[in-house]
């Protein structure tokens, strides 16, 4: 998920979300990413860190695409990058830190 985020990120796109849709999918992206490793990591401080590196990913690859001739910086986007993350961090700390400990549970039950 990390390296579909980086490579979309800095890949030419011709994809228009018009609007502000495409803030949809930073946050979306984001927050999913930190909600997924806080899943698999414990430890609130160890989420957090986790959290802070995708808000700190999130703010290098806008400055990377403001560096090429295809995409551009948009502060906006590293804010919905950063709400995003922090916003999966704290679904992080609900009962959803169990939720890959439930699908696995569920696909591994005998009929």
């Amino acid at each position: 998920m990390v390296a579909a985020v980086v490579v979309l990120s800095l890949i030419p796109v011709e994809v228009d979300l018009g609007g502000d849709r495409d803030k949809l999918a930073h946050f979306l992206a984001y927050g999913s990413l930190s909600l997924w490793f806080g899943m698999i990591f414990t430890g609130r401080s160890r989420q957090l860190g986790i959290a802070l590196v995708f808000v700190a990913l999130g703010a290098v690859l806008e400055l990377l695409q403001g560096l090429t001739d295809y995409r551009t910086f948009d502060t906006a986007d590293m804010v919905a990058n950063a709400i995003g993350a922090v916003l999966g961090w704290g679904l992080a700390q609900t009962p959803l830190k169990n939720g890959l400990a439930w699908i696995e549970r569920a696909f591994s039950s005998p009929p």
